[in-house]
């Protein structure tokens, strides 16, 4: 399976794209005063500041995020750099540069005396959300917001100078907005970081599960040759020793006793390879409902259809090819979409598993187990297809109808 789900990665797009365009947005609100009464001088120092706060500011975010291992490989790694610290004296020197600078010859309207403060508060103070994560020491996001808000004032200061009392009331007003427009932008970060976190640790968590799950199978299947070794070679050390012990002493029962241990060499080899070819399973749809919550533990949405009786001998085999084809669904393909369906008429019976997102490669190369399987389902009259179609991968055994009814009947009469 691919380390990241599709879900995943969209939602971190959606996520890391709201955090990096809050900088590029600070310019284009900054170029709105280009046109007002300042000064050039002042218009193109403040432009300019920035234009410099926000590249220093999105790169110290970029690059703390990545180092924390929030964010994934992206097209925005561009702004990400290797040494931290000047680029972070870059931002904050600039970021005070600019506040400064907005304020001085006071705004020519109410409404860019609030919206452009407020956001450029918000923004240049973002960074500060994610230092913390790198670094491993937390700062609260409430003092992110005073930080923000202070910035924004200060980027106000040159309208709240005024001392004609007839502009107090706009003034206590504007002075409200624009904190308030500053502290939103930094909640609304805050939010989108709790959302990325929280997506990334669910990630890992659903990774981890799927790798639990084939460790928990093979687990399985240790216990399985465990038991069966454990007693069947006991047992012939056993009579191998009593064998050994009549044969010095002369005595006739020693021919016996080792075709005693030759018997329990051959009921062990029979057992072992029950338990390769999954013959222990209980049934189809038991190993059916297995595959289903291994591939969905792994983030594969999975789509089942078992309503068919086969004879025990197909339905084993069967069940082997669904244990078989989840793995190779798990080691071989990025899928997100799986489907698992037996279906059964007069032409005979047909289990297809499917997925998609193979990887490259030919149609047998999802594991040497398909020579295997193919081989099982030889033994009951069956035949395996693999193919690759429609940017699927299609994993189909067939028993036709004449060899259904001939094991049907073995059965009745057994």
């Amino acid at each position: 399976m691919s380390t990241v789900s599709q879900g995943v990665k969209r939602t971190e797009s959606y996520v890391y794209n709201s955090l990096h365009w809050a900088f590029p947005l600070a310019p284009i609100l900054a170029l709105s005063t280009a046109f007002g009464p300042w000064p050039v001088a002042i218009r193109i120092a403040f432009i300019a500041a920035t234009v410099v706060a926000s590249l220093a500011g999105l790169s110290v975010l970029h690059t703390a995020l990545r180092d924390a291992d929030l964010l994934p490989p992206s097209g925005w790694d561009a702004v990400r750099v290797g040494r931290l610290t000047p680029v972070v004296a870059v931002w904050a020197v600039a970021s005070v540069a600019t506040v400064l600078l907005a304020g001085t010859p006071g705004w020519r309207d109410l409404f860019s005396a609030i919206t452009v403060p407020g956001y450029l508060g918000g923004a240049l103070a973002l960074p500060l959300l994610a230092l913390p994560r790198a670094s491993g020491r937390p700062v609260r996001p409430v003092l992110v917001g005073l930080v923000a808000i202070v910035l924004a004032e200060a980027a106000l200061w040159g309208t709240l100078a005024s001392s004609d009392p007839e502009q107090r009331v706009t003034q206590i007003t504007a002075a409200y907005w624009v904190g308030f427009a500053a502290a939103v932008v930094v909640g609304f970060a805050q939010m989108f970081l709790n959302v990325l976190a929280t997506t990334r640790e669910l990630e890992r968590a659903r990774v981890d599960g799927a790798r639990l799950a084939v460790t928990e199978e093979r687990l399985r299947f240790s216990r399985d040759l465990h038991d069966v070794f454990g007693r069947t070679l006991s047992a012939v050390a056993l009579k191998a020793e009593l064998g050994a012990r009549q044969a010095e002493a002369g005595r006739p029962e020693a021919a016996a006793t080792m075709r005693e241990v030759q018997a329990i060499a051959t009921d062990a080899l029979a057992e072992v390879r029950d338990v390769v070819r999954g013959y222990r399973a209980a049934d189809l749809a038991a190993e059916v409902a297995g595959a289903r919550a291994l591939l969905e533990s792994a983030g594969v949405r999975v789509s089942t259809t078992t309503a068919a009786t086969l004879p025990a001998p197909v339905s084993r085999a069967f069940g082997w090819v669904v244990r078989e084809a989840a793995t190779n669904v798990l080691r071989h393909s990025d899928a997100t979409d799986a489907g698992i369906a037996v279906h059964r008429d007069g032409a005979g019976a047909t289990l297809t598993v499917t997925n998609d997102r193979p990887r490259p490669g030919r149609p047998d190369a999802a594991g040497s187990g398909l020579a295997g399987l193919a081989e099982r389902l030889a033994e009951v009259g069956g035949s395996l297809h693999a193919e690759q179609r429609d940017g699927s991968f299609v994993l189909t055994a067939t028993v036709d109808a004449a060899t259904l009814a001939r094991l049907e009947v073995a059965e009745e009469g057994a």
